[in-house]
Parts: structure tokens; sequence; C-alpha cells
């Protein structure tokens, strides 16, 4: 076994969990407040989710005055279109998107936006797709797979089932699909009445904070110096390090109480705020404000995990990074 999970580092990670201190404005900090009607805001999510991967320093700029990246960026630029003029995300639309006008929706709302996807046709294909699947299969509504889903996330009938009829939705571990589903909860469009069928949101970030906190413990030399030195790795151990992630987010939650997405976007805060190029533990500053934007309290100069923390203790465990790979799964 390359990898394994350390269970007293899963508990120690579980017990911050058991009474996170989130801002009053969590919800509208996680999910910007939209004028438009639920249809063009559930669309607006529909599409931004679809192409929520590989965003690495790829989105930049304001938004009212300040600075968000990544997916907080993608979310924001959809949601103002949707506000602004909802045809522009509209299914005949993104029928004919190509790069140029993805690249609209991207920087019409930004004050100095950086945009740096070098895959702006591939994205837009991926929406084409995906705009010709819920024309044929939900006339397209996105309302039609939450009315068909009836407030349940798992199971045959459920909302992730509805989703993975949809190509750009068709992850096994279902990041896109919860990306979305968050949002619609965050935007109070749709809660699922069955939260502890909810999957967590695995990618990158998460998969990096698993690594470094050690819940997720390399025993593979070779692995580890791959991921220290972010060489691409083969897909088994990519897949083995997701599935492991997977389990300890699943875990936590049950032993913490804390609903799914309210844990998994605050562990995904922290980790692209406080643990990535330079970890909070040694640089004492945060690179991302989301964190401290989500949670009722201030940055005192210490990371919230540094009493237990493996990373804290050993360079060589703060230094591992997710494993590099291609995919559009996250």
């Amino acid at each position: 076994m390359r990898m394994i999970i350390d269970e007293e580092q899963v508990s120690h990670l579980a017990e911050f969990f058991r009474a996170p201190s989130f801002a009053d404005s969590f919800y509208e900090e996680v999910v910007p407040k939209v004028s438009a009607p639920v249809e063009a805001v559930a669309r607006a999510v529909f599409w931004a989710a679809a192409i929520c991967h590989n965003t690495k320093g790829g989105l930049r700029g304001d938004f009212g005055g300040r600075t968000y990246r990544g997916w907080d960026y993608l979310l924001r630029a959809f949601c103002g279109a949707a506000d602004d003029d909802p045809a522009t995300i509209s299914v005949d639309s993104v029928l004919k998107l190509e790069a140029d006008s993805l690249l609209q929706i991207l920087v019409r709302k930004v004050s100095d936006p950086v945009v740096r996807l070098t895959d702006l046709e591939a994205r837009a294909a991926l929406l084409r797709r995906l705009a010709a699947q819920l024309s044929s299969q939900r006339g397209g509504r996105v309302a039609a797979i939450l009315e068909a889903s009836a407030g349940v996330a798992g199971g045959a009938t459920g909302a992730y089932s509805q989703l993975a009829t949809f190509d750009a939705y068709g992850d096994p571990l279902k990041k896109k699909s919860s990306v979305f589903l968050m949002a619609l909860h965050f935007a109070k469009i749709w809660t699922a009445t069955d939260q502890h069928e909810l999957f967590p949101m695995i990618d990158y970030h998460r998969l990096r904070i698993l690594c470094r906190t050690g819940c997720i413990v390399i025993k593979d030399s070779l692995l580890l110096e791959d991921l220290v030195a972010q060489r691409p790795v083969d897909a088994e151990a990519e897949k083995e390090m997701r599935e492991l992630a997977f389990t300890v987010c699943k875990r936590i939650v049950a032993l913490s109480g804390t609903p799914m997405f309210e844990f998994d976007i605050l562990l995904w805060a922290h980790a692209r705020s406080c643990c990535r190029h330079q970890p909070v533990c040694v640089g004492r500053t945060v690179e991302d404000s989301s964190f401290y934007r989500y949670v009722s309290f201030p940055f005192n100069g210490e990371c919230v995990f540094q009493a237990w923390c493996a990373g804290a203790r050993d360079q060589s465990v703060r230094s591992i990074w997710e494993p590099l790979v291609q995919t559009e799964h996250y």
C-alpha cells in the first residue's frame, strides 16, 4: 500500500470541525447574492461548475472591490452574467459558445481581470456539449434536474444520479456535481434532505491539505519524492489518493457532526488560504483571504491546525503537493 489514513490525525482535524465558528455572512461569502430568476442562477452555477477544473493561477480579478481567484472568480463571473444579461448564459447562447464569447463572460463584470487559462476553446466545447444534453434531456431547464431529484442527493433518482447523465459531470467521485449542489445549497435554492449522502468535493486543494496535515500518510518513498518535486504521478496513485481523501472527509463529517458542504468549503478555503506555496506555519501570512472571510475570528499569525499538524512539525511533510495529473475532474 502506497499510502494510508492516520486515524489520530483525522480525529484532530475532526475536533476542529465539531464547533466551527462561521462568520455571520458565511453563506453570502461562499455564493454571492444574485437577483436574477432562480433558473438563471441555477444555469449560471451549472455552467460554472462544469468548467471548474485546473484553474491554478488562471483566474484573478476584482468584483466589487475585492479580489477573487479560481472557483470564486468563475462563480462570480457567471452569476454576474445571470444578473446583468441572462441571455448570455441561456442554453441557446451556450450552444454557440466559442473561446471569445466565453472570455467575454469571464471578464465583463471584473476589474483588472487576469485570465491565463490556455484552453478556453476546450472549455467552450465542453459547455456546448453540456448545453446540447440539457436541451435534449431536460428541455433546457436546470430546474428539471432538481425537480427530478425531489430534494434527494443519493439513490437511483437523486441529484447525483441525475447529474451523472451529463458528460461534464462524469467524475466517479462527483467533484463537479458536489460543487454544483454546494453552490445551490449556499444560494438557498436546493438542499438535500439526505445530508449523509452528500459527497466531499475532492480536488487538488483538499488532497494537498490532507497529506500535509498527516491525515493521509505517503508510505512509498518514490511517490513522496514525485509529490514533493511536483512531478507527474501515475493514474493509480492519483485515484488511490482521491479515494482515501474521500473516505477521510466523510469520516470527519461523521465524527464532527458538521454538515458536509459547510465542512468541505471551509477545509478547501483553509488549504488555498493557509497551506499552499508558503504555509502559515512558516510564512505567518495568508495567501488568500477566503478562510478568514468564512470564520468569525481574525487571523492571529498561526495556523488553526498548527498544534497537531504533521507538516507544521516536519518540513518533508509540509513540502508535499497534490498529485500532478491532467484531468477535467478537478
